[in-house]
């Protein structure tokens, strides 16, 4: 039970310092305003179907980064009321049909007690972000608004 705790513990620090850097981003964001495309900062929330758990979700999406379309997606969630953690998934995006649509994939690894391999799906309808996760232990879907401050 106590190497439980302390990996929880040594765990939700690397988080926290994971959230540091996305602050930094987040406030760049906010400041640069709303971007073309689907570049900047996105808010709204998380959800698992598979236990009901949720939360608040950030985004700030980088700018494109090759010629296949991938950008940096970078995430910041909260989660049991007072957990939360950043990170960074790239997604390769293709524009939809339509101006200002995009449809968006990607998948990143976790440690296998965390469920192992995410995938994820997305669209982007102009100022509406919705995309659903799966992996090994859970399901859901994210649900952002852009942030237009």
């Amino acid at each position: 039970m106590a190497t439980r705790l302390l990996f929880l513990l040594c765990f939700s620090a690397l988080l926290s310092s994971c959230t540091l850097g996305f602050q930094r981003e987040w406030k760049a964001a906010l400041k640069s305003g709303p971007q073309p495309g689907i570049e900047g900062a996105w808010e709204g929330s998380w959800k698992s179907e598979s236990n009901g758990h949720h939360g608040r979700l950030r985004s700030v999406i980088g700018p494109v980064k090759n010629e296949e379309g991938d950008h940096a997606f970078h995430y910041h969630a909260t989660w049991a009321g007072f957990l939360s953690g950043a990170y960074r998934v790239d997604h390769r995006v293709k524009p939809g049909k339509g101006a200002e649509n995009f449809q968006f994939e990607g998948q990143h690894r976790m440690p296998g007690w965390a469920g192992g391999l995410y995938t994820y799906q997305g669209t982007v309808k102009g100022d509406e972000f919705h995309a659903t996760y799966e992996c090994a232990l859970d399901e859901g879907s994210f649900q952002m608004k852009r942030v237009k401050k």
